[in-house]
């Protein structure tokens, strides 16, 4: 076997034993040893991995991110992998590894790279790429493809998917393998290396690595104070741990969209608009803080008031934008009490006011009849779709306003509410970023194909520019199905979630629709169908109600023209 080949199946080989099960490939010359060593499973009657074949490596890296999305936050070892050629090819990577390290998952990028001879001599398509993720990895490591370094391949790669999984360092992440391979970049025989040498010397020896504690425990002394009026702001990643004890507790939770499963007796709606509200300020004395709340700014507000605040991160690098924190903890234990009368008052005077503001709303999304608009079309897919994806622009700040209303019973009583509420909420929050949408829905797509008995639809609900910025992220290789996946493109014609920012006040409507709106000329549902999807142009909401309530043939794509949600948006957080 040539060397450069027997590094691919030993690094492949490696990966599959540490756990890794997807494998999204973008075709290329340099890391070509890489498709053979996958071709090698993909021709096994029985393959414990799946190959997915992308030509858009930005497109392939958010795919893959997809599939790292499991059910929960229990278990972030790593499962998929995507693999690049050298040159421009890897820095299409960057954005899908950034959202990936500010998100905690442990996505696994491989780069092939140029043997050093070859580097600063000119070669084509050849550039540094040590260090390219520099800031956005946990670990990166090099490989080389001599003969010398191969049988600390397997060792290596143990430890590489321990960091990315967190341990030792209590952080998961992305990680990245820059692979230098000379020529020959095919194999003697396509047949050969049923299994690497390297791993089955190595296999007896694998690398035992333990998480450690990274930051203080309260300790016997409870880390609240019992006498102050508490609430939990939950925000991306929380901890189920910590909205159980809310439950146990009687302790409001102020909830992002992304955060499900929080029992209707303690979860407050519409945190932007009771949080804008002084006298709800007032009644806060001590804030919990878990996850990573990015999405409301009155949230961010109330986070830097003279409130108290305690932090509960599992990781080191915990979210405290304002240097507020009294205290860090890793986890609540049973010492952490607080005042059941007091926060029982609290409970009764939130929810009074959310069902205040839940009547307006209703107001509101009745106002529209028939006629779609984005906060309709999002109370609808809250209360029919399982599996939501988030675009990370006015989808996911809508959403913000408006979801778990439906569970917000007008008598209190959460035994008669028939809130069902979606199982899963995703938008890429790491960084926000409306870079790789739909390749990331697809992505969380494809796994629950392949991890679930009953695959749902996954319905990812976004503006008409983020859906272009990632249209060619539906580019699917002949004899590869669509997963599940509904795509709900709600066309106001351009950026508008500046308008509900500063920009939309100061800025000429001239200025504005030309630097910040930028409505595109496309034809949305040409391109998607050139694609191969399945186009509906929805033209009222009784008819997107019916199609929310089957499960997708593949990928369809909805393309509804709505007006911009603007003074919606201030609307409802006025109310």
């Amino acid at each position: 076997m040539y060397p450069s080949q027997a590094l691919a199946e030993c690094i492949i080989d490696s990966l599959i034993a540490g756990g890794i099960r997807d494998f999204v490939y973008c075709p290329g010359s340099r890391n070509a040893p890489f498709a053979y060593a996958l071709a090698r499973y993909d021709s096994l009657s029985e393959s414990p991995i799946r190959v997915h074949i992308r030509l858009d490596e930005r497109s392939a890296a958010f795919f893959a991110l997809g599939l790292t999305l499991g059910e929960g936050s229990a278990s972030p070892a790593a499962r998929a992998c995507v693999i690049t050629t050298s040159g421009s090819a890897v820095t299409h990577l960057y954005p899908a590894m950034s959202e990936a390290f500010y998100s905690h998952l442990p996505l696994v990028a491989i780069s092939a790279d140029r043997p050093a001879e070859l580097h600063g001599v000119g070669a084509s398509q050849t550039m540094t790429q040590r260090g390219i993720f520099s800031g956005r990895v946990v670990e990166e490591w090099d490989f080389s493809s001599d003969t010398a370094e191969l049988a600390s391949v397997p060792g290596r790669v143990a430890r590489a998917l321990a960091a990315a999984a967190g341990h030792p360092s209590g952080t998961p992440g992305p990680i990245h393998f820059n692979c230098a391979f000379r020529d020959p970049l095919t194999p003697r025989d396509e047949a050969e290396a049923p299994q690497s040498a390297q791993l089955r010397d190595n296999c007896g020896g694998g690398v035992e690595v333990y998480p450690s504690l990274i930051v203080r425990e309260p300790g016997a002394e409870s880390a609240l104070n019992p006498d102050l009026a508490t609430v939990v702001i939950a925000g991306h990643g929380a901890q189920d741990s910590v909205l159980r004890w809310a439950e146990r507790s009687r302790v409001p939770v102020f909830a992002e969209p992304m955060v499900t499963g929080v029992s209707s007796d303690v979860l407050i709606p519409f945190q932007q608009t009771l949080c804008a509200d002084s006298d709800v300020v007032a009644r806060i004395g001590q804030i919990v803080v878990t996850g990573r709340p990015t999405l409301s700014r009155p949230i961010q507000k109330l986070l830097a008031s003279n409130k108290r605040v305690i932090i509960v991160s599992a990781y080191a690098a915990w979210t405290d934008l304002h240097g507020k924190a009294s205290c860090v903890v890793s986890s609540l234990t049973g010492s952490d009490r607080v005042n059941t009368d007091i926060q029982s008052s609290l409970c009764e005077d939130l929810s009074a006011r959310a069902q205040s503001v839940a009547r307006g709303v209703d107001e509101l999304i009745n106002s529209y009849g028939d006629e779609p608009s984005e906060i309709g079309v999002l109370d609808a897919v809250w209360q029919e779709c399982s599996h939501i994806f988030l675009g990370a622009s006015n989808p996911v700040r809508v959403a913000d306003l408006i979801a778990g209303r439906q569970g917000n019973d007008l008598q209190g009583n959460s035994e008669s509410s028939d809130h069902r509420g979606p199982q899963r909420v995703w938008s890429s929050r790491g960084l926000a970023g409306i870079d790789g949408n739909v390749s990331t829905a697809l992505g969380w797509a494809r796994l629950l194909e392949e991890t679930t008995e009953c695959p749902p639809t996954v319905h990812a609900v976004m503006g008409d520019l983020t859906f272009l910025h990632d249209a060619s992220g539906m580019g699917m290789p002949l004899g590869e199905e669509f997963p599940r996946c509904r795509i709900i493109v709600l066309d106001d014609q351009g950026g508008s979630i500046f308008k509900s920012l500063e920009h939309g006040q100061r800025a000429s409507q001239t200025v504005y629709e030309r630097y910040f709106g930028v409505a595109q000329r496309t034809d949305i549902s040409a391109l998607a169908a050139a694609y191969g999807a399945k186009i509906r142009r929805v033209s009222s909401m009784s008819e997107l109600r019916a199609i929310l309530t089957t499960e997708a043939d593949g990928l369809e794509v909805l393309h509804l023209s709505i007006s911009r949600p603007t003074a919606d948006i201030a609307f409802l957080r006025s109310l």
